[in-house]
């Protein structure tokens, strides 16, 4: 990302070119005025003071023209880091955890490739490196206590994690993908009840909205959301799939919810392989016509045309990343077809897979993929369909290959 010292990236005053952690941009010869932003890639936490510590901002893909934009109070802005890496350069790398006894990744180190219910008492981890996967880590042993969510990158202390000084690490929990849309419900009252307020992206302050903070019960329709108890993603965390939380006190033991945020997937690159007839989703047709091109199930061929693509609800085919399943035809009804268009975010373009293995259209929600089965030449075809639970070919696995 690129820091300038003036607003709306004013080329009188300076600039910094970041590409990594930094601890304190006053050393830099930077300072410590920043007011506008331009993050080129990735996800980054901004610190008000130095090493990490003081107001967190997080900050996405996009312009900041002023500290406005990233909720910030003043201009100052002493130390940063990124938190997670939004492209895929090779082959798929495992899921781990790196931790350390020390800061800044000294001492002695545990590495962990899967959930964890139970870190050994004698170790106290002072650093982390996160080179794979998503995590989130908990104070109590058996996922329980206090929670703090990591993402790819680098930790040098305690602080840089969200946590406070002598924080312990007990268990730990890998964070599975979500097929699925960021969208929350918050209520006022618990059992859904009360004055309600539905979010679909990052929320640095509840009570700028003319919300009550006062969280009762909260409903997850879709994505992995982090809540935190107060402002500016501060105090305690909790992870959040997708269900429903009729009592959030009983839940959490927090009375308030200050802010909260989707959480950053990385993009999805996995095959979907049908339960019932164990035949993979693949293109049949010619790129240069997508109009005569389908979508059907065959055998496994290892091809890219049987690798997908789940970013931010749609779809997409390895062998045209430019292009969405989309469902063909003006008229969407049981029955009609699909295949891939250019990405034009329309509501025929976005799909959510849900626990029960089937892949839900946005535009018609009780329509389902199914394959169109019978005799005739098109039996392979992947259709729209009525959801029903006795037809098992439109349940769906989803094998993730690499994110």
């Amino acid at each position: 990302m690129i820091m300038y010292s003036e607003k709306n990236f004013g080329s009188k005053g300076s600039s910094i070119d970041v590409l990594g952690i930094v601890a304190n941009l006053k050393e830099t010869g930077y300072g410590v005025k920043t007011q506008s932003i331009n993050v080129l890639s990735g996800v980054w936490v901004a610190y008000e003071n130095p090493d990490f510590t003081g107001e967190q901002y997080i900050l996405d893909k996009g312009f900041y023209t002023s500290f406005e934009d990233w909720g910030g109070k003043n201009y100052k802005i002493s130390s940063v880091q990124p938190i997670c890496l939004d492209s895929f350069t090779g082959p798929r790398r495992r899921n781990q955890i790196h931790l350390f006894s020390e800061p800044q990744f000294q001492g002695h180190s545990q590495s962990f490739e899967e959930t964890t219910s139970q870190i050994d008492d004698s170790f106290s981890t002072k650093s982390c490196r996160v080179s794979g996967g998503s995590w989130v880590v908990y104070d109590g042993e058996n996922f329980t206590g206090n929670q703090y969510v990591l993402e790819e990158g680098h930790y040098p202390c305690l602080s840089a994690m969200g946590c406070p000084p002598g924080a312990t690490f007990k268990s730990l929990r890998f964070i599975d993908v979500e097929f699925s849309e960021p969208t929350i419900i918050l209520f006022e009252r618990e059992d859904f009840k009360g004055k309600k307020i539905e979010l679909n992206a990052e929320t640095v302050n509840l009570r700028s909205l003319g919300f009550n903070t006062q969280i009762r019960s909260v409903q997850v329709i879709g994505g992995i959301w982090v809540t935190y108890e107060y402002g500016s993603y501060r105090g305690r965390q909790f992870l959040l799939s997708p269900a429903e939380v009729p009592n959030w006190y009983e839940f959490s033991g927090c009375r308030q919810i200050g802010s909260l945020r989707p959480f950053v997937q990385k993009r999805i690159y996995f095959r979907l392989r049908n339960k019932a007839t164990g035949l993979f989703m693949s293109t049949n047709g010619n790129l240069e016509d997508l109009k005569l091109l389908r979508i059907q199930v065959m055998e496994d061929v290892g091809a890219d045309d049987q690798i997908w693509i789940y970013q931010e609800g749609c779809i997409k085919c390895r062998i045209a990343e430019d292009c969405c399943l989309t469902i063909v035809g003006s008229l969407v009804t049981s029955g009609s077809k699909l295949g891939l268009a250019l990405d034009q975010n329309a509501d025929s373009q976005f799909w959510s897979l849900k626990s029960d293995g089937r892949i839900y259209s946005k535009l018609k929600p009780n329509l389902v993929l199914d394959i169109k089965g019978g005799t005739q030449y098109d039996q392979n075809h992947i259709i729209l369909n009525t959801v029903s639970k006795e037809k098992f070919t439109q349940v769906w696995e989803a094998m993730v290959l690499y994110t």
